[in-house]
């Protein structure tokens, strides 16, 4: 995937124009895609801990802040779009996934 700004490697051929059939397809694929995903990011004072992923729309985002006994702190904030690029998971998925990056750092959650 490229972005705008990103130089496109040069080619001696110009590229074919597509078919406003095809472009319509893609945009009503990327519609689809935006209808059914928002993506979760995850805040945190940690980098290691700073994920973000595509999730089905319609699950429960944890709300509010959690720390761990180092001052280590995490947040998650379901952020409405998805983005280009990240991984796709259930909110569940993403739960057990900073779970183990947590424990892999031993961190400890805070009561």
């Amino acid at each position: 995937m490229t972005y705008p700004w990103e130089q496109l490697p040069a080619t001696t051929e110009p590229a074919q124009p597509l078919a406003v059939a095809d472009v319509v397809g893609l945009i009503q694929a990327d519609l689809r895609f935006m209808t059914a995903y928002t993506a979760v990011q995850v805040h945190s004072t940690r980098p290691a801990l700073e994920i973000v992923v595509n999730t089905p729309r319609g699950q429960i985002v944890p709300r509010g802040q959690s720390s761990f006994t180092d001052g280590t702190t995490i947040e998650f904030q379901d952020i409405g779009m998805p983005q280009p690029g990240a991984p796709v998971m259930t909110v569940k998925d993403l739960m057990a996934m900073v779970w183990e990056v947590a424990t892999e750092l031993g961190l400890e959650l805070s009561l």
